[in-house]
């Protein structure tokens, strides 16, 4: 049991990294000028949706 919490933690961990490289590239291709108007918006959501994932996850396991 206390494997498979620490297995949740670091995967939360993995999707809240994901997260912020996907933040910082999305940032850097906006200033830079390589992304398009149609990708940004993507690059956003999904960012978006890593977090919270990742934050539902480590949530979870400091409140047990």
């Amino acid at each position: 049991m206390i494997k498979e919490m620490n297995t949740k933690a670091h995967i939360g961990g993995l999707l809240l990294i994901l997260e912020a490289g996907l933040f910082v590239a999305g940032a850097i291709g906006v200033i830079a000028g390589f992304l398009s108007e149609e990708q940004i918006p993507a690059i956003a959501v999904s960012a978006i949706i890593f977090n919270g994932a990742g934050s539902g996850t480590k949530r979870k396991e400091a409140s047990k």
